[in-house]
């Protein structure tokens, strides 16, 4: 004040100083007016402004613009933070915390191996900070790396292994230079494709105009979610088949001109993964009701008939012997199929006497010979004769033609000579022969187990008689195959020749 005044001139009625005591404040820039006038009338620095409610602005400028005295303080508009002046001359910064709004991936395929490059999205990153990841059980692990992209974005690199699944759903952490640190919580997660179980390539063969036996894909998931299958393409639909969700093909296919294969690509889905694998199905033309087999134009008694498995024709020209397209994995005929030796009892007078033994040559071939009976060693009789030590009354034999034949047989024909008792056939076929019993001919096995085994021919009478089964149903293109004969009577002597077979093939 420029003079003394009393104090009742400074005050109104009511005790308060009076605003026109006031008009002589000097309103100034310099804080220290504040010591000289009262405060209402003192202006604060040009640089501060308290004004209102939102808050009071402080000085701001670039980082250039920075000032040199020991506790200033100040927003920095270049880096967006406020600062002050240390007394060493730097500048510390009120660094707000980070946040993490999101990431890119939020799935890891563990099982695909490498690392995995995730972006980590948020606010108020900066440089040095490191991502990190907590799983479920409160483990920690770090990003092998991470870098500073901008104050919203960094990259992080971590190899796959690192997570577990039992481990999920992780949480993902950043903690900056500074020691602030936020996390998104529940937001990793393991997630493998799936695996296929039903190997790549054909899914068998089908018959023409055929209503199919299922087809069954198979995938399973790592982490054990349900698997969903679909074709990448409509191709099944094309040939009268379809796909399932749960992975099994049916349908009922059309008539084909030849032998058709039908590639088409599967799709094994899992949560978000997906693996693809390629398959073929052929349709097969097939040929029904033909005469596969008939060697009636070879005489037994003259014939040296092959005597082990593998031989095949071994030169023999039979009157028909069709060439299929898989027997044993392979092109062949019904001579390929192969005897399963411990699978039959051929003990009897007619190929055990006079020290002959029992082989494909005495079985599957001596039954489709004309007169095959034989005194020759590895061209027995399969019959039977009550009147010596070598007396049988239930006879069998199996042949093996491989997994999936591209045959099956749906008729015999046929004759038994010679002489007395009753004889009765019976035509079996099965894809499971491990019950059935047998001695590899050396001695008599007793009754036949049939459990496994589907009778689809039963005893035919075939004593003493051309037989002809008739044709019978058989939807089955079965692997092995088994001909039995009961023989009863005091005098039973029998032998069976003369087999012609008839069938389906493709």
């Amino acid at each position: 004040m420029t003079k003394a005044r009393n104090i009742a001139d400074l005050l109104d009625a009511n005790g308060d100083v009076k605003t026109a005591s006031l008009d002589n404040v000097p309103a100034s820039n310099d804080a220290s007016a504040l010591t000289t006038g009262t405060l209402p009338n003192a202006r604060l620095p040009n640089n501060i402004s308290d004004g209102g409610t939102g808050g009071t602005k402080v000085a701001s400028g670039t980082t250039a613009q920075r000032g040199s005295t020991t506790g200033q303080w100040r927003y920095n508009s270049t880096t967006g933070l406020f600062e002050g002046r240390n007394s060493n001359g730097t500048f510390s910064t009120l660094v707000p915390d980070p946040t993490i709004s999101s990431v890119d991936d939020t799935e890891i395929d563990t099982a695909t191996g490498g690392n995995q490059t995730l972006v980590v999205t948020g606010s108020n990153f900066v440089s040095g900070g490191v991502i990190s990841f907590i799983g479920n059980d409160g483990t920690t692990f770090n990003a092998t790396s991470t870098t500073f992209n901008s104050a919203t974005q960094v990259t992080a690199v971590v190899a796959k292994s690192s997570f577990v699944n039992s481990k999920e759903p992780y949480d993902i952490k950043i903690t900056n230079a500074d020691g602030k640190s936020a996390v998104l919580e529940n937001v990793i997660n393991v997630d493998n494709a799936p695996n296929w179980s039903t190997s790549a390539g054909s899914v068998g063969t089908v018959l023409e105009s055929t209503t199919i036996s299922t087809i069954q894909l198979s995938a399973t998931d790592p982490e054990g979610d349900a698997v969903t299958f679909s074709e990448t393409t409509s191709t099944l639909n094309g040939i009268g088949l379809s796909l399932s969700s749960s992975g099994a093909i049916t349908g009922t296919t059309g008539a084909v001109s030849g032998n058709t294969t039908t590639a088409f690509t599967v799709r094994a889905t899992a949560g978000s993964k997906t693996t693809d694998r390629d398959f073929t199905i052929t349709i097969a033309n097939t040929t029904l009701n033909a005469l596969l087999w008939d060697a009636t134009n070879l005489e037994g008694q003259n014939t040296t008939m092959p005597n082990a498995n593998g031989l095949g024709l071994n030169s023999l020209t039979p009157n028909t012997a069709v060439t299929f397209t898989n027997v044993r994995g392979s092109a062949g005929t019904m001579a390929h199929g192969y005897l399963v030796v411990d699978k039959m009892d051929t003990w009897s007078h007619y190929t055990h006497n006079d020290g002959r033994d029992s082989n494909i040559g005495d079985t599957f071939w001596s039954t489709t010979l004309n007169t095959g009976h034989s005194h020759s060693r590895n061209s027995g009789w399969f019959g039977s004769h009550n009147g010596g030590s070598y007396g049988n009354g239930v006879m069998w034999f199996a042949m093996d033609y491989g997994d999936n034949p591209s045959f099956k047989i749906t008729k015999l024909t046929g004759y038994s000579e010679w002489r007395t008792g009753n004889a009765t056939m019976t035509f079996y076929g099965t894809n499971d022969i491990s019950n059935l019993n047998g001695n590899n001919g050396g001695s008599d096995a007793g009754g036949m187990t049939t459990t496994g085994l589907t009778a689809l021919k039963s005893n035919v009478n075939i004593q003493s008689t051309a037989f002809d089964t008739g044709t019978f149903t058989n939807n089955t293109f079965y692997r092995y195959y088994v001909i039995r004969v009961d023989a009863s009577g005091s005098g039973y002597d029998w032998g069976l020749q003369r087999l012609k077979y008839y069938g389906d093939y493709y």
